[in-house]
């Protein structure tokens, strides 16, 4: 009898031992949260392993999300996802359930492209006259471009830079980094205008249900700011569209 109640009691304390391993096993696991992302966008690959690493710090795990153009910011909105890779500031003015992490993570230049003619536009009021093509879900231009009375929002590139060539827009409002896609495409006889219209920091937003971690990745973000990881990492997108600009 005393046998079977030490087994017993045996059997208990290994179970109870198991029970609890897998306890800690599962709070040292880290937390997955899910980030929305524009897809086919240069600029959110560049900025995704930033993002990303602030994370990591934080013992989580983010992992990303592609949408087409817009709905990024509206699975945001709607809390179908943790948060959203990268926007542009103001971003909250327009859709109320969003907060901003306040530290840029990276920069965009928005540029006409044409067919390869050198047109006389410096600055946005003089791109106002022309037939513009921009691409959907890339806030920041759409927002710029709102007054202009002859702008088509395409979903795609390719399509842009086809319309393009084909003469059914003027210019191309787009970011710098369009230039991968390009190359991507293999699409010859496009130009960039200089000077850039205009240039935008870029931020890590979170739905605001999320809102207590906004303070942990503000302080992280701004660690690996003064390291230099992120001036790196613009440098190096830089560099990247340099080289397919060729």
């Amino acid at each position: 009898m005393s046998l079977t109640i030490s087994r017993y009691f045996s059997l208990l304390l290994v179970f109870a031992m198991t029970l609890l391993a897998h306890d800690a096993s599962a709070s040292a696991a880290p937390q997955v949260i899910h980030l929305a992302r524009t897809d086919n966008e240069p600029l959110i690959d560049a900025t995704f392993p930033i993002v990303r690493e602030a994370y990591r710090r934080l013992g989580i795990n983010a992992v990303e999300d592609s949408v087409p153009g817009a709905r990024s910011v509206e699975e945001l909105n709607d809390g179908k996802v943790f948060g959203d890779v990268m926007h542009f500031k103001g971003l909250e003015n327009s859709y109320p359930n969003v907060i901003r992490v306040p530290v840029p993570v990276i920069y965009f230049e928005a540029v006409a492209f044409t067919d390869g003619r050198d047109l006389p536009i410096t600055d946005w009021a003089s791109a106002a006259g022309y037939r513009v093509c921009i691409r959907r879900g890339i806030k920041a231009i759409e927002a710029a471009t709102v007054g202009m009375k002859n702008v088509q929002v395409v979903n795609e590139y390719g399509s842009i830079f086809a319309m393009l060539k084909a003469g059914h827009c003027d210019i191309a409002i787009l970011p710098y980094h369009a230039w991968l896609e390009v190359r991507h495409l293999n699409v010859t006889g496009l130009r960039s205008l200089e000077p850039p219209l205009q240039t935008w920091p870029l931020y890590h937003y979170v739905n605001k249900s999320h809102a207590e971690i906004v303070p942990a990745l503000k302080n992280v973000l701004l660690d690996m700011q003064k390291s230099g990881a992120l001036a790196r990492q613009q440098a190096d997108f830089i560099k990247q569209i340099e080289q397919a600009k060729q």
